[in-house]
């Protein structure tokens, strides 16, 4: 009797191997397409595309998103200064 059900182990052996095979590969092509995405981001995000009138300092990434974040903090400053405005006056 166990020689008849040797094939049939055999197959189910070369099936899960099979099986093994098609999920590394898989993992092998998921992980290629996350390194292949990781570099076009870098290479993508790495430039700053500025418009001619835009101040030379700006091509300087770290100056850039400090004037961003100054004129931020400043918007947010006087929103914060015209409701307090607006209250007074409704008393």
């Amino acid at each position: 009797m166990s020689t008849s059900r040797e094939p049939e182990t055999v197959r189910e052996k070369i099936r899960q191997l099979e099986n093994r095979r098609k999920i590394l590969l898989n993992r092998k092509a998921d992980a290629e397409r996350k390194a292949r995405t990781h570099r076009l981001i870098e290479r993508v995000y790495s430039e700053i595309l500025l418009p001619a009138h835009a101040p030379p300092s700006f091509s300087d990434r770290s100056a850039f998103w400090n004037s961003v974040e100054k004129i931020r903090k400043t918007t947010d400053e006087l929103a914060r200064s015209e409701r307090t405005s607006s209250r007074e006056q409704e008393r």
